[in-house]
């Protein structure tokens, strides 16, 4: 049998040809199959092997990576009328598992009309707000763990839509144990560069400089470089102005903009109150301020430490 199985979800990617691995050939690790990359591997090579019968055991694992031939952006020099031959008559003995992170396979190709016919296909999508609280759910109920409505929705809330960084998190609670309530949820999980970065606007907003700084401090300990800092910032404060226009609208519903703008809802969440304070004119003066300041880094006019500190101090007035 051959598969293909693709999607953005690499963790589930990875986790699905394990399963076949397993299934088909008894063992999952990396001696029971070979790995190719049709991004630089002749399918003369792959074919020639898959089509040598193994020599210690019954069946063999033929993994190709990145057969993003399958996709409508095919960036590969895969030829296909060699590959559709082959899945025509594949060796009994191989296990070709066709693999990459494109989103959706291109139905209007005779190559993927074949896989789809002579393959088994697994799709391992993203996770999307729904399919998270679910996923996350059924996580918790498997690690025994126990916490209220309000701790799992602020869990769900601040979880990105990636199945590794969610288990890594999960990891943690598991070893803790028992109860999660909203303090132990705070200590044990991690604060993303993203809500120190959100929490430094919210300081910039409330004109907080002791907070400003207090925040930067930490960054810095985090070795954040301030040009990489000062597009997060501008990206924050973008994401303020698209919120806000769209309250102006008329939209307040959390979902509905985060849909509008294809964000997590998280974001939208923290952004709300903070776009409440805040006027169009006052979000533009901002943004302006920060594409003056790194311009002004990067053409060599401010050091970039210093010239992000002057910003700050500036903001007080």
């Amino acid at each position: 049998m051959n598969y293909v199985i693709y999607g953005e979800e690499q963790y589930q990617v990875k986790k699905a040809i394990q399963s076949v691995l397993q299934k088909e050939l008894g063992s999952h690790d990396d001696m029971s199959s070979t790995v190719y990359n049709a991004l630089d591997t002749s399918i003369d090579v792959i074919l020639e092997d898959a089509q040598t019968i193994p020599f210690f055991t019954e069946k063999k694992g033929i993994l190709i990576q990145n057969a993003n031939f399958l996709s409508s952006n095919n960036d590969t020099d895969i030829a296909l009328d060699k590959l559709e031959a082959y899945l025509s008559k594949p060796m009994d003995s191989t296990v070709l598992i066709l693999t990459g992170a494109f989103p959706r396979m291109d139905m209007r190709k005779k190559i993927v009309k074949k896989v789809a016919s002579l393959c088994k296909v697994t799709v391992c999508n993203k996770l999307d707000k729904h399919n998270l609280s679910n996923y996350v759910k059924e996580e918790i109920n498997k690690r025994h763990l126990k916490m209220e409505e309000t701790v799992f929705r602020q869990l769900c809330e601040q979880l990105p839509y990636d199945i590794a960084t969610i288990q890594s998190e999960l990891d943690k609670l598991e070893l803790y144990g028992g109860t999660i309530d909203a303090q132990t949820l705070i200590c044990l999980t991690t604060r993303t560069l993203e809500d120190d970065v959100f929490a430094l606007v919210n300081a910039v907003v409330e004109k907080n400089v002791k907070k400003m700084f207090s925040i930067w401090e930490d960054l810095q300990i985090l070795n954040k470089d301030p040009i990489y800092l000062i597009a997060l910032i501008a990206s924050q404060f973008h994401l303020l102005f698209q919120v806000k226009c769209a309250m102006i609208k008329g939209m307040h519903d959390q979902s509905e903009i985060a849909s509008l703008l294809s964000v997590h809802p998280y974001r939208v969440k923290l952004a709300l109150p903070v776009c409440a304070r805040l006027s169009v004119d006052t979000i533009m003066d901002l943004l302006h301020r920060l594409a003056d300041l790194d311009q002004s880094i990067k053409s060599g006019k401010l050091d970039k430490k210093l010239g992000f500190e002057i910003f700050l101090l500036k903001l007080k007035g």
